[in-house]
């Protein structure tokens, strides 16, 4: 793969990211209802997005290769899960611990980079394989991730046993990672969603309204990652957006430019919002989106925010 910037993929990331901060400043209501459902396509995006990008790994040295991501992805998590823990404890009086810190666990937003650690280390062995076993994997970890959701979904509403632990859970998330790694196999994916833009777009657009109307017709609200309609809404919300903004579309720049620096607004906005909303007491839900979309614009020079990276390259 070359190293230009798939404006596309930017543009996606710039979305999702957006996604990520309106459900975090609207938490309430209408509103807070709406996006807290609909907005749940972004994460496993991110896991997409992942996933389509991973095969470069096998373009550096495995040692060298797990050394940059522990400079770019894991200690900015770590100063930033470090930022939280203290920030918490000044604010609300929260205790946290070295384990919080290391897991994410300070704020309840950075649990997405344990997992992107787990699969940036350990699933570039698949690329080890021959083709038609490592397809197999691929297939293996999207029916065990949908089973598990599944399962997930039938537990919460009829008060079925079929987990009992809780903590780091691959499984629940790789399904999405190995999406893209398949689409990252096929070389001609960019040519072929530019050749049927519009028809992918709308496909997909009403896959992913199908996966946000389902929970409210089947009582399954509040679910968050815990149910199967997240496959519709996270493939179809992906897909839509990779295909509209395959071409020059009115705001493509804005979210490229938010896209690029994803990482840095994803490590950060949550003491963002939170202080404008809770330390400043700001009450109206648009000044808190304008002002934090506004410092990311402005205020964070090539995407980076201690030491965070978000590369987007195809």
């Amino acid at each position: 793969m070359s190293g230009k910037r798939n404006i596309a993929v930017d543009s996606l990331k710039g979305a999702a990211i957006i996604t990520v901060v309106f459900g975090h400043i609207f938490r309430d209501g209408l509103s807070g209802l709406m996006i807290g459902e609909f907005g749940r396509w972004c994460v496993p995006a991110f896991f997409i997005i992942q996933g389509f990008f991973l095969k470069r790994s096998m373009l550096s040295p495995l040692l060298g290769y797990s050394l940059k991501k522990i400079k770019r992805i894991y200690l900015p998590f770590l100063i930033w899960a470090m930022v939280y823990g203290i920030y918490f404890w000044l604010v609300d009086k929260a205790s946290f611990t070295l384990s919080d810190i290391f897991l994410g666990k300070t704020a309840v937003h950075l649990y997405f980079i344990v997992y992107y650690m787990l699969f940036a280390f350990l699933l570039p062995l698949l690329y080890r394989l021959p083709p038609k076993a490592r397809h197999w994997c691929y297939w293996l970890m999207i029916l065990s991730n949908f089973a598990v959701l599944l399962a997930l979904e039938l537990q919460r509403s009829y008060g079925l046993d079929f987990f009992t632990y809780t903590g780091v859970n691959p499984v629940k998330w790789w399904g999405f990672v190995a999406i893209g790694m398949v689409l990252g196999e096929c070389g001609n994916v960019d040519y072929y969603i530019r050749q049927h833009r519009l028809k992918i777009a709308f496909i997909f657009a009403g896959l992913a309204v199908l996966g946000g109307v389902l929970p409210f017709l089947t009582g399954t609200l509040g679910y968050m990652y815990n149910r199967w309609t997240l496959f519709l809404l996270a493939i179809g919300g992906t897909f839509s957006l990779a295909a509209y903004f395959a071409r020059e579309v009115p705001g493509r720049e804005v979210l490229a430019k938010l896209g690029r620096r994803s990482f840095s607004i994803y490590l950060s906005h949550f003491l963002v919002v939170h202080f404008l909303k809770y330390v400043l007491g700001i009450e109206s839900l648009l000044v808190v989106t304008i002002l934090t979309l506004a410092i990311y614009l402005i205020s964070v020079p090539r995407g980076r925010l201690l030491g965070g990276l978000s590369r987007g390259r195809a």
